[in-house]
């Protein structure tokens, strides 16, 4: 009697902890599926964006577009392309009058909900063209300067920025750089070393 007893009382003890064993690892699972369902989201949207800077149709009037191409949630890579529709020019700024300036990026702390956002760096080559106020003649009767030669100009440099997404795949960045030209233009007065890069950018990826 004594033996069936302790015998029953084994059995009770291992089905009550095997019980127990089964609820932990279906536990464990959920968590794991929930996780991991959480970065589908990211392959929804594509692997393309295309962003406009709405900043530079406010100030200049000009159109600054840009194409990205998601590699993966840390890294991509793009081209831009400006074109100014302005024609003034002060006696103290050189404008670009279009530019293709190809770039590539990284992000950073991006790693929640649909990647490739958050914070980034990005090394940038610029290829313009802009007008040389000092081969021009100032036309006194129209206050204007007139008969502008263009000029090529090829500049690399590094811009920061943070982008963020909703979950309808549209984005948002805020952005500021500086690149430096490589040519000797600059060396005589007529045209800056270095130009600046900033704007607010609205775009929407696929």
């Amino acid at each position: 009697m004594k033996l069936i007893f302790f015998l029953f009382t084994c059995l009770f003890l291992f089905t009550t902890l095997t019980a127990q064993e089964q609820e932990e690892e279906e536990k464990v699972i959920k968590v794991e599926i929930v996780k991991d369902s959480s970065f589908e989201a990211a392959d929804t949207f594509g692997n393309n964006e295309i962003r406009v800077n709405f900043l530079d149709l406010l100030l200049f009037p000009a159109f600054h577009g840009y194409y990205e191409r998601i590699v993966d949630e840390n890294s991509s890579y793009g081209i831009g392309l400006f074109v100014n529709f302005g024609e003034t020019l002060s006696s103290d700024v050189v404008q670009r009058r279009f530019a293709i300036s190809p770039y590539y990026r990284l992000y950073f702390l991006n790693r929640r909900d649909y990647g490739t956002k958050g914070i980034f760096v990005e090394a940038f080559s610029s290829f313009a063209t802009s007008k040389d106020k000092n081969s021009s003649n100032y036309d006194e009767i129209t206050d204007r300067y007139i008969e502008r030669d263009n000029i090529f100009r090829v500049s690399i440099g590094v811009t920061f920025g943070r982008k963020w997404i909703s979950r309808s795949g549209y984005t948002y960045e805020p952005f500021v750089g500086v690149g430096r030209y490589l040519d000797n233009q600059g060396s005589n007065g007529s045209n800056p070393e270095v130009h600046f890069r900033f704007g607010l950018s609205i775009g929407k990826r696929y």
